[in-house]
């Protein structure tokens, strides 16, 4: 940006977060944090804080309590109280940009319509498949979903800009022809030095030769594809005899996979570590031989990334987000369910130590040059750029012209798109 920009940013996730596991809190915070590293000056409207460290001078946080039972009611008490505030802010704050941050909320942003501000919704991913963790959808279910529909059509047809992190994620657009000339693609930002990989020898050459591992590090949930790697594991026990599956997270589905695991005849070689620090999680990541996260439609995956920015190979499946987020060069995808197909691309990498490591190196390298924080920030000054002067454009009934709506997700097209304004 030419210069610092006063953004108001609703975040109505229930809690904002630098250290909990907290998906939305944390991508929250990394995007306000580096906000107001680059000068612009943030007003951030959050239910829960938790915080160890304080986001600096250029933030103030409006905490919203609104305790009101039920979806609903809390969605209509949350929308009052987010217009109340961003009013009562407007008397003496001059905004040049209200940003509502993920998640988006379908209607939640309703209440600022008619702001005289421009208007960026996003970042959205995609959204989880509807069979997903195996139910079948009920005709009050459906209902329910077709009037979040017609809501969230016009809730995104009133915003100036969508910021989506994958193709996958059109799947939260209603009507995605109405919206089109406003579309957006904007990965999460990682924190490169945090997320690195090891010093050199990353692991005790002999230890990781002998035992090559496998971490899971998400939630225990079955449309996480837990089972599916478990029972992959089973057979590739069988002649991987020194492999090793560990699991790292907590869910409702914690106690039928240790009884599963428990039944299988390398039980001892599966460990279920549990809910780990956040501060843990770049160690989890480089002592592993292979990531593997065999979802059933992950809708973005950031542990996908971050094991990627510590220089590890991937092995997951070809839905949702991670077919954009990971290349042949750095992992494998097989189809989401097929046991064999990922006991197979599991063997194919542990029995190769050169392809891992190519593929290691492929992925931090990629990080790097795109998901990097500074390299994330960027592009959504430029973003901020043309939403703002498109939007005073129209205001002014003047021809578009200098606005280049980006409709494929690469940063070198945004930033092509945005020298030529």
């Amino acid at each position: 940006m030419k210069q610092p920009l006063t953004i108001f940013i609703p975040h109505c996730s229930d809690l904002l977060t630098d250290h909990l596991p907290h998906g939305d809190g944390l991508i929250a915070h990394g995007f306000i944090s580096h906000l107001a590293r680059r000068g612009h000056r943030v007003h951030v409207a959050a239910q829960r804080v938790d915080l160890k460290q304080p986001l600096g001078p250029n933030v103030t946080i409006h905490q919203i309590s609104e305790n009101s039972s039920g979806e609903i009611l809390w969605r209509a008490g949350y929308m009052r109280s987010l217009r109340r505030l961003f009013w009562e802010l407007k008397k003496t704050v001059r905004f040049d940009l209200i940003h509502q941050l993920n998640p988006v909320f379908t209607g939640l942003s309703l209440p600022l319509t008619g702001s005289g501000l421009p208007l960026v919704l996003g970042t959205y991913v995609a959204r989880w498949p509807a069979d997903s963790d195996g139910a079948e959808g009920t005709w009050a279910n459906r209902a329910v979903a077709y009037l979040r529909d017609v809501i969230s059509a016009f809730q995104q047809y009133q915003a100036d800009a969508l910021v989506l992190t994958t193709p996958a994620a059109r799947n939260r657009l209603p009507n995605v022809e109405r919206v089109r000339d406003r579309l957006h693609f904007l990965p999460h930002g990682i924190d490169t030095e945090l997320f690195s990989p090891a010093a050199w020898p990353p692991l005790d050459p002999i230890w990781q030769a002998q035992q090559p591992s496998i971490l899971y590090f998400a939630n225990v949930v079955k449309r996480k594809g837990i089972f599916t790697l478990i029972e992959a594991f089973s057979l590739l026990s069988r002649e991987l005899p020194n492999a090793w599956l560990r699991i790292v997270g907590d869910g409702p589905d914690l106690p039928e996979a240790k009884r599963l695991a428990d039944r299988m005849s390398c039980t001892h070689r599966v460990e279920f570590l549990g809910r780990q620090e956040r501060s843990k999680a770049p160690d989890f990541y480089r002592n592993c031989s292979v990531y593997c996260l065999p979802s059933f439609g992950e809708p973005y995956a950031g542990t996908l990334l971050e094991a990627m920015s510590c220089g590890k190979p991937i092995v997951a499946t070809d839905t949702g987000g991670t077919p954009h987020l990971v290349t042949e060069q750095g992992g494998i995808l097989v189809q989401a369910g097929d046991v064999r197909a990922l006991t197979s691309a599991l063997r194919e990498l542990l029995q190769d130590r050169p392809r891992r490591e190519a593929m290691g190196r492929h992925n931090r390298d990629l990080v790097e040059r795109t998901m990097s924080w500074e390299r994330v920030m960027e592009q959504l000054d430029a973003i901020y750029e043309m939403t703002i002067q498109a939007y005073w454009s129209r205001r002014r009934n003047e021809p578009r012209s200098d606005y280049y709506p980006l409709d494929r997700g690469s940063e070198i097209g945004l930033k092509q798109r945005f020298d030529r304004n």
